[in-house]
């Protein structure tokens, strides 16, 4: 079974635990909090089991939930007999809580700390019974059932990101991408004292190409120009469709005069070269392009940043297209 749950508590009480489960389940054991949340930083398991009887380890251990990593975790806390012997009749039974509320009142505690429930096993015998054994193993499938399911949420969660933040025509990263990632390396640019650079790319011409020849034509000519763009910017740059026939690169550690210098190769490396949409089809397609260097004053969210560079891309285009603009 490809499941990882760590047990928490004594070795007697590991050894209880094991002693209660099926054998295909694997277990690894911590004996306090700081053990355990160590296992659970070098591999996050699917389970936790900890020691209710020993309250104050279990109320440690079960506070690294809090920790928004691992809140997902299940966690079961456990009051059960971990030395394998039978009570004294003939003395008071110190291992349980003296009643009920007692019981009550520590699961109150354990659950506020974290637990996802509380389980008292009744037998006291060294060997356990098959419905003490049946009872904690289901328990144990109901823990791994749901963090299984949290997996599969997580799997469906980071798909759904990824589609929201991919252009499905050119595969490029889209404009609400940009509006994420381009803070990012503002704040990146600031602490590290480096320069940031960023370039809007604009297809010439774009509406000229659906009406001579259809929208489909227009789309085959978005895809390659965009796998042009990406085959031939560096390792460290950023290329988003920002809609439309725009894009948008961010080039990082990078100033002005060398972002311009980008600018105009690729700016020749689209115009020179014809593109060959299908057997029968070639088009010579240019762009123009703004270039615009992060300023002290610009905003955190880079909209200023993106202004003047989108300014300068109307000055390439008034200008006579197929051109780079650049400023400071």
């Amino acid at each position: 079974m490809d499941h990882s749950i760590l047990i928490v508590g004594s070795r007697a009480f590991h050894v209880m635990v094991q002693s209660r489960v099926h054998p295909s389940i694997a277990m690894t054991h911590a004996k306090d909090s700081v053990q355990a949340g160590l296992s659970i930083q070098a591999r996050q398991p699917d389970l936790i089991v900890v020691q209710a009887d020993d309250l104050e380890l279990a109320t440690s251990t079960l506070r690294l939930k809090a920790r928004g990593r691992f809140c997902w975790i299940y966690a079961l806390a456990l009051s059960g007999r971990s030395d394998g012997t039978k009570p004294d009749i003939h003395k008071p039974d110190t291992h349980k809580p003296d009643d009920s509320q007692d019981w009550a009142a520590q699961v109150i505690v354990l659950l506020k700390a974290g637990a996802d429930v509380c389980l008292s096993l009744e037998s006291t015998e060294s060997t356990p019974s098959p419905q003490e054994m049946q009872l904690l193993e289901t328990q144990l499938q109901v823990g791994i059932s749901a963090a299984k399911r949290y997996r599969e949420l997580l799997k469906t969660n980071d798909l759904l990101s990824t589609i929201a933040l991919v252009d499905p025509l050119t595969e490029l990263s889209n404009r609400r991408a940009l509006d994420w990632e381009l803070p990012r390396q503002i704040e990146r640019a600031r602490d590290r004292d480096r320069p940031l650079s960023l370039m809007i790319f604009d297809l010439d011409f774009f509406k000229s190409i659906n009406d001579t020849h259809g929208h489909l034509v227009g789309d085959v000519s978005l895809k390659l120009l965009s796998a042009r763009l990406r085959h031939n910017l560096r390792a460290n740059d950023t290329l988003f469709r920002y809609g439309g026939e725009e894009f948008v690169v961010i080039l990082s550690d990078t100033q002005g005069d060398e972002a311009g210098e980008i600018g105009d190769r690729l700016c020749q490396l689209i115009g020179t070269q014809a593109f060959t949409i299908n057997d029968d089809l070639e088009l010579s397609l240019t762009v123009s392009v703004g270039v615009a260097v992060l300023r002290p004053e610009d905003d955190t969210k880079g909209l200023t940043l993106m202004e003047r560079a989108d300014r300068r891309l109307r000055q390439a285009k008034q200008t006579g297209r197929n051109r780079v603009v650049t400023g400071a």
